[in-house]
């Protein structure tokens, strides 16, 4: 039987770290399907066909991005071009949103956050700026979260407003707990 392959196109650094992170977490933790990640915000930027043909049969598209751009035309662009030129079915392509931005997706998911301010004050950072490179470098991410009540089930697990809300949330499909 063949298992399951995963292309994470992730908006930034902060997505992609995270990811990786989780990808890597101790085995009695939560985790996140283990898969290729490139930086590529599905929103704003289009997969080009060449990068599409390079996807191999069976894989899933994982698009992970932000809601706070009210702008689909080019995310459904790559949807297009995905099913077309990489030959996958709506079923090979996961949608998972941050709503707002994955800042308040941390927030939603950490009880020891109720604000942005609270979020760049607990990874030690001078503003948002250096918060984002922080994160983006910090090796000791998932037990970092940890401290901070870090809550998988609650990540990404909210629907998006208009007019993203005609996507499905399907974080669950690359989280699983051992």
């Amino acid at each position: 039987m063949q298992k399951d392959l995963f292309r994470y196109y992730v908006e930034g650094g902060c997505e992609a770290n995270f990811l990786v992170s989780f990808m890597h977490a101790p085995p009695s933790q939560h985790r996140i399907r283990p898969g290729k990640i490139e930086i590529l915000n599905p929103v704003t930027e289009r997969i080009s066909k060449v990068k599409a043909m390079t996807i191999k049969k069976g894989t899933k598209v994982v698009l992970v991005f932000d809601t706070d751009i009210p702008n689909v035309s080019i995310l459904n662009e790559n949807v297009k071009t995905l099913r077309t030129v990489a030959g996958l079915t709506r079923n090979d392509i996961l949608f998972v949103m941050s709503v707002n931005c994955f800042e308040d997706e941390l927030i939603f998911a950490c009880p020891k956050f109720r604000t942005v301010k609270d979020l760049i004050q607990f990874f030690g950072a001078r503003g948002l700026s250096d918060y984002k490179s922080d994160f983006s470098k910090n090796k000791n991410l998932v037990e970092k979260l940890r401290q901070a009540g870090f809550d998988m089930e609650r990540i990404w697990s909210r629907p998006a407003n208009a007019p993203f809300d005609v996507y499905s949330i399907d974080a669950k499909q690359i989280k699983r707990k051992y």
